[in-house]
């Protein structure tokens, strides 16, 4: 009897100290994980994207095309996580916009007055008009971060908020083949192909120039994917990112009559006949983040 009791004893010791062990080697497990309250952390993005420059309203009836355009991003970040499920980050990012423009044709027709302070009608007419416009922007993203662990290592993340953002490059380079004639109606006479007079014909023309943006833009961006922990403060993200500008970034005064051509070699931009301009990206970014805890 005594033996069954003492055995029955040494049973639940074992049982007892099995149970303990499992809880302290789990609960030990749980604190080394390295998404377990990371804290502060600094960071690097990178990857490509693909983006579009919408110029709504852009000669009203006329057909111009709009084609998206490959560009990269990159951006420096710094952030804190208050759990292993939330955080916040800011930092500074470089984002390229391009896209590209075309019209097919084009025709107008003003009255000026030429070097002899004559009055006539000139007739402006053109061709396979393209136009590649190119903005860059520097920014300060705030957002909020949300991971969702899956294990220790691997987890999705998704990231929100907003860019404050300044242009630093805005060009534009058009080309196209342009008509230019000039009907005198004093004479009834209509001069064309005279190129000497400022009145060539089928006349290939490419030209550059500076966009007008305003000086300050907020965005909307986003992103979700997945992050994987290569070491305890090392961690590696892949996400699907989306980045889209809330109102007009143009600075153009929209003219009652826009004119793309007035004279020989001059081209103006498509942006300044729209009367709202927006950008978007869709793109894919890869993250490294170091945890500094």
């Amino acid at each position: 009897m005594k033996i069954k009791i003492i055995f029955t004893k040494q049973i639940l010791l074992a049982a007892v100290i099995t149970i303990c062990s499992q809880q302290n080697i789990f609960s030990q497990n749980r604190n080394g994980s390295p998404a377990d309250k990371p804290g502060l952390f600094v960071g690097l993005s990178l990857g490509p994207s693909q983006t579009q420059i919408t110029n709504e309203g852009t000669f009203s009836g006329s057909n111009v095309l709009s084609n998206k355009m490959n560009t990269f991003f990159g951006s420096a970040e710094i952030g804190y996580f208050f759990s292993e499920y939330i955080g916040l980050s800011s930092g500074v990012s470089y984002s390229s916009y391009k896209t590209q423009l075309t019209l097919a044709t084009y025709q107008n027709n003003f009255n000026t007055i030429d070097s002899e302070n004559e009055t006539y009608e000139r007739r402006v007419s053109g061709t396979d008009i393209k136009e590649v416009q190119n903005i860059g922007f520097v920014s300060v993203p705030v957002c909020l971060n949300i991971r969702i662990p899956f294990s220790k290592t691997f987890g999705f993340c998704l990231q929100s908020g907003i860019n404050l953002s300044v242009p630093i490059s805005k060009k534009y380079t058009s080309s196209g083949t342009f008509t230019y004639k000039g009907y005198y109606p004093a004479y009834n006479t209509l001069l064309e192909n005279l190129p000497a007079y400022g009145f060539p014909s089928n006349h290939s023309t490419v030209a550059n120039g500076e966009l007008e943006l305003k000086p300050f833009d907020v965005s909307a961006i986003a992103s979700a994917g997945f992050d994987f922990f290569v070491q305890e403060k090392i961690q590696i993200a892949v996400a699907a990112c989306y980045n889209r500008s809330f109102s007009n970034i143009s600075a153009y005064t929209s003219p009652d009559t826009f004119r793309l051509s007035s004279d020989v070699d001059q081209i103006n931009s498509l942006m300044g006949g729209s009367s709202k301009v927006t950008f978007q990206s869709f793109g894919i970014k890869l993250s490294f983040r170091y945890f500094l805890k």
